[in-house]
């Protein structure tokens, strides 16, 4: 457990550090190979339908914002399901689920390094606290953000907005 979590921090820090190389490509293509490799594990993940979408961004720092957000809402909501799209200058990523959500004071501090709803820190019950502190931070880097909001009759939806 120890190995892993100080691989997990040296990572989030790499992450941190690393300049990310933006070249265009296609959003909904990376977020489908993403769904694809949970739905291939047997998680229940679905990317809604939609036309190509063209951004410039880090191909390997998207991938893991997505893969992370498709990884909670999997192990905490019991599925994920996947839209994108653009409004206006800006391109988003909805990661939806359909689990308990969020307390409302508490969907901010979820993005601080190291905190978990689930205070155990068993390993069993989730990660060591950094997926969504480093999905914020890549989409920043991207001149984007994350949020989150419960979703209406129950669940949590994780909004990425990305400069289009």
């Amino acid at each position: 457990d120890m190995e892993a979590m100080i691989a997990a921090v040296l990572g989030f820090l790499r992450d941190l550090s690393s300049p990310i190389l933006r070249q265009p490509l296609d959003l909904r293509s990376l977020a489908e190979s993403v769904t694809d490799g949970f739905a291939d594990r047997g998680a229940p993940v679905t990317l809604l339908p939609g036309d190509p979408l063209v951004v410039d961004g880090d191909t390997q720092g998207l991938k893991a914002l997505i893969g992370n957000l498709v990884g909670n809402a999997v192990a905490y909501g019991g599925s994920a399901e996947v839209e994108i799209g653009r409004t206006g200058d800006d391109v988003w990523i909805h990661v939806g689920d359909r689990g308990p959500g969020i307390p409302p004071d508490a969907l901010e501090r979820v993005f601080q390094p190291f905190y978990r709803l689930e205070g155990s820190r068993n390993r069993a019950t989730g990660g060591v606290g950094l997926g969504l502190a480093s999905a914020r931070a890549m989409a920043r880097a991207h001149g984007g953000d994350v949020s989150l909001a419960n979703r209406p009759g129950g669940g949590l939806v994780a909004r990425v907005t990305l400069p289009g």
